[in-house]
C-alpha cells in the first residue's frame, strides 16, 4: 500500500466532514473514490469537487446501519472497478439527549451507524481483499474512544467499541500474514458539520430537551470545539500517510496525549475517574 496510484477507495460519510477530507486526500494520492453518503446531494457536492481535479469518482447512496446497503456499496465498487483497496468506515453520528430518561431510539440510532456501520463494512470487504491478497481498513473512532464524555455515553460507547473492534481484526489480520492493514482514526475537534446535524434521532432538529446540566454542559464543548477544530482535509493526509506507512493508530491532536495516558494511569493505580 505504499503506492495509492490507480488503487481504489470506498469511503463512508464521504459526502461531508473527515469523510470529504480523505476523498480529497487518497484522490490527491492517485486513488479512483468510491463515495458513500445517506445525502444525494451532499455527494453530488463532493464528486464535483473532485472530478474537477480528474478523479474517477463513483457516488454512492448508502445507508451503513444496513447490511444489505453497505454490501450494495460494495458491490457498486467492484462493477466499476473491479477491486477495492482501500475501506474508510466513516460515517458517524453524535447522539444527545439524556441518555437514561430520553428517547431510547437515539441509543439504538447512534448504536446502528457507529458501531454495526463499521461491522457491516468490515464483513463486506473482508473477503474481497482475502482474494486480492491486499487491502487496508480504516475505521473512524474519535478521542472518545479513550476517554468519557458525560451526557454523550452512547456516543462514547460505540467509539471504545470500534477502537476494541479494531485493536481486535489488527491483531487476526497480522496472525494471518498481515496482507490486510488495519487502522484506527481517533480524531480530536475537527471542523466539522456533527453538531448541527440532528443529534439524537432520525429527522429531528436537535438534541431532545433535556434539564440534565452535564449534558447541556458537554453539548456546547462539542459545538465549540467543531467550530474551530482542525481542518478536515489535514485529517484525510494524516489518514493517506497512515495507510501507506501501515500505521494502526491515528491520532490528531497530541495536545489530548497526556489526558488519555491519565486515564490509563489511573485504571493501573485502580483511582476513580477524576480523582
Amino acid at each position: 500500500m505504499k503506492d495509492l496510484q490507480g488503487k481504489v477507495a470506498v469511503i463512508t460519510g464521504g459526502g461531508s466532514g473527515i469523510g470529504q477530507g480523505m476523498a480529497h486526500a487518497l484522490a490527491a494520492r492517485g486513488m479512483k473514490i468510491v463515495l458513500g453518503d445517506i445525502n444525494d446531494s451532499r455527494l453530488r457536492l463532493v464528486e464535483a469537487e473532485l472530478a474537477e481535479g480528474g478523479t474517477e469518482v463513483l457516488p454512492v447512496v448508502v445507508d451503513t446501519t444496513s447490511a444489505v446497503s453497505v454490501q450494495a456499496l460494495v458491490e457498486a465498487a467492484l462493477d466499476r472497478f473491479g477491486r477495492v483497496d482501500v475501506l474508510c468506515n466513516n460515517a458517524g453520528v453524535v447522539g444527545g439527549g439524556d441518555p437514561w430518561d430520553g428517547p431510547l431510539d437515539m441509543w439504538e440510532w447512534v448504536l446502528n451507524v457507529n458501531l454495526w456501520g463499521v461491522i457491516h463494512g468490515v464483513r463486506a470487504v473482508l473477503p474481497i481483499m482475502r482474494d486480492q491478497g491486499s487491502g487496508h481498513i480504516v475505521n473512524t473512532a474519535s478521542m472518545a474512544g479513550f476517554l468519557a464524555m458525560p451526557g454523550y455515553v452512547a456516543y462514547t460507547a460505540t467509539k471504545h467499541a470500534v477502537v476494541g473492534l479494531s485493536e481486535g481484526l489488527y491483531a487476526e489480520q497480522q496472525a494471518l500474514g498481515g496482507q490486510i492493514g488495519v487502522s484506527v482514526l481517533c480524531p480530536g475537534f475537527v471542523k466539522t458539520q456533527l453538531m448541527s446535524e440532528p443529534t439524537w434521532a432520525p429527522g429531528s432538529a436537535g438534541p431532545a430537551p433535556t434539564e440534565n446540566p452535564v449534558v447541556n454542559g458537554v453539548e456546547q464543548m462539542l459545538s465549540e470545539g467543531t467550530q474551530v477544530g482542525l481542518d478536515p482535509r489535514a485529517v484525510g493526509e494524516l489518514v493517506a500517510d497512515a495507510i501507506q506507512a501501515d500505521q494502526f493508530w491515528i491520532l490528531t491532536d497530541t495536545t489530548m496525549n497526556e489526558v488519555v495516558l491519565a486515564r490509563y494511569q489511573g485504571a493501573m493505580a485502580q483511582r476513580n475517574p477524576g480523582s
